[in-house]
């Protein structure tokens, strides 16, 4: 059974973009731009997670594909794909990534309480918002793992 998301005050505020057929839910502090797609120029022997650098501001940014860090199947080709510039790991050693996405949907407030937690990986858990599941992404899980 899915938690069920707050749209209400005094839940986290989230990001949702849509990832291949899933829509996950970004926390709003770690958020620090959204983007058209940037060009992301591959690195010879990166995992399949890693899409490449792109030049963001000015200085290289390592651009990875949300939908592979989720294992989302893919969905129909983007309209409106993004690139959305977040800060992850852990809270002493926070680097700036970008998180390709096929689109950023809408900002709503996640109730922690309304969270079903998961195994673990860079998913914390799962919530129902608007009748639809979402995938609350764990950016420090995030900055771990890369």
């Amino acid at each position: 059974m899915k938690g069920t998301a707050e749209r209400a005050p005094g839940g986290v505020p989230c990001l949702l973009v849509q990832a291949g057929d899933d829509l996950c839910a970004v926390p709003i502090a770690a958020v620090r731009r959204v983007v058209k797609a940037l060009q992301a120029y591959p690195l010879p022997g990166a995992g399949p997670e890693l899409l490449g650098l792109a030049e963001y501001g000015g200085e290289p940014l390592a651009v990875l594909d949300l939908a592979r860090l989720v294992n989302a199947s893919s969905g129909p080709k983007p309209l409106y794909p993004v690139t959305v510039v977040v800060t992850a790991g852990p809270a002493n050693s926070r680097e700036t990534v970008g998180l390709a996405a096929d689109g950023a949907v809408e900002i709503v407030s996640i109730a922690p309480a309304s969270v079903v937690p998961s195994a673990g990986g860079i998913v914390r858990g799962e919530a129902t918002v608007g009748g639809k599941v979402v995938r609350l992404i764990d950016l420090e899980a995030l900055g771990a793992s890369t």
